[in-house]
């Protein structure tokens, strides 16, 4: 497991709104969370860039009494794909590469064995899952080899070169421009990144997304240290009951060179920082990038509803259209909603798999912005 970069309980850049809610966000959460029997459940919104209501309840195991609070941490799942695209971006407007890369430009001289289908893929194609790569990651040999594991012999970087090497070996999935979301996609752009910048994608996140948001206590892989409740557990679904994974188990996540399609952890106010950078570039503000970028990354490809790492579609309360992302390893479920029209967002978390509690909050939390702002 890689650390955080924080221990906890630290402050980010987005302040408070000064108690905008009714203060029964609490409450709320705790009906859903014992209605849907999950361990805990956890959620943010801001408006106006600023921290409307916050709150956490539950335990960070069903196996302990430690309650979770409003500073832990929480894995994000597929949500990172939107913080990798946006890292693609930062580096983009650097000049490291550009939009219409190609993987074969950059990835062919070490994997000579790439078929023609994927050679002319370019960045913006796997940020946007329109490349054709295959859906089902698990065939590669390197995975069946144990090759990409934690406890590989490989180096990080090796681990998704050798990843990328074998799914750009099968056969597509999809025609180049059709939308087809897959994590192979994600993967293939980790390596890319990797290779261009002599980097690892983890020391990339951090030094350029998480040290100028001021994502003090993010990191990489299952929160926590192993065989203690300092940070809340994931739980796996096993004979319709919830198990605690302790995060020092080797089945506590993905394994980490998935690390760009879905191993980030945060806390509610360092995604904040996030949520508010996305929503401030949208409305034309720079910051990490520049406000033309914002747009681009936010902008669905022809034919798809699928960005730079966020599904873009429109819907009555948000105004004109929000863009969204879900994630889970099966142990965790995360769900973000980003409205740049009504300056709001939203993030909802649970130590758990549990879509449906995810989605039911996500809804009161629409319901309670409406309320606030009328």
């Amino acid at each position: 497991m890689i650390a955080a970069c924080g221990g906890g309980g630290g402050s980010s850049a987005v302040p408070d709104a000064g108690g905008a809610g009714d203060g029964d966000l609490a409450s709320v959460l705790e009906t859903a969370r014992s209605g849907h029997n999950v361990p805990a459940l956890a959620t943010v919104l801001i408006e106006n860039g600023a921290i409307v209501e916050i709150a956490a309840v539950g335990t960070r195991s069903l196996n302990g009494q430690q309650s979770v609070t409003t500073a832990d941490q929480w894995h994000l799942g597929s949500i990172t794909k939107s913080m990798t695209s946006t890292l693609a971006a930062v580096l983009i407007e650097r000049g490291v590469f550009d939009w219409n890369t190609t993987i074969a430009e950059v990835l062919l001289a070490d994997l000579p064995g790439i078929r023609s289908e994927y050679r002319n893929v370019t960045v913006e194609q796997l940020m946007s899952h329109t490349g054709g790569l295959p859906v089902d990651i698990t065939r590669s040999p390197a995975f069946q080899a144990g090759d990409v594991n934690d406890n590989s012999a490989l180096s990080m970087t090796e681990r998704r070169l050798a990843w990328s090497n074998d799914l750009l070996q099968l056969p597509p999935d999809a025609a180049l421009g059709t939308h087809l979301y897959s994590n192979s996609n994600y993967i293939v752009l980790g390596a890319l990144i990797e290779k261009v910048t002599g980097e690892l994608w983890e020391d990339l996140v951090a030094r350029e997304l998480f040290a100028p948001l001021g994502m003090i206590d993010s990191g990489f892989g299952a929160p926590g240290i192993a065989g203690t409740q300092t940070q809340p557990w994931g739980h796996v679904n096993e004979g319709g009951s919830w198990q605690s994974v302790d995060p020092g188990s080797t089945d506590a996540d993905s394994a980490l060179a998935l690390g760009p399609a879905g191993t980030l952890h945060t806390t509610l106010r360092d995604f904040s920082g996030y949520m508010a950078a996305h929503l401030a570039g949208e409305r034309g503000s720079a910051g990490i990038i520049s406000a033309s970028t914002f747009a681009r990354l936010h902008s669905p490809k022809p034919g798809a509803d699928y960005a730079g790492g966020w599904v873009v579609n429109s819907n009555g309360w948000a105004g004109s259209p929000s863009f969204w992302h879900n994630g889970s390893n099966g142990r965790w479920f995360a769900h973000t909603v980003v409205a740049p029209d009504r300056n709001a967002a939203v993030l909802v978390v649970t130590n758990s798999g549990s879509r449906a509690v995810v989605e039911d909050v996500i809804e009161v939390m629409i319901r309670r912005f409406e309320a606030m702002s009328n």
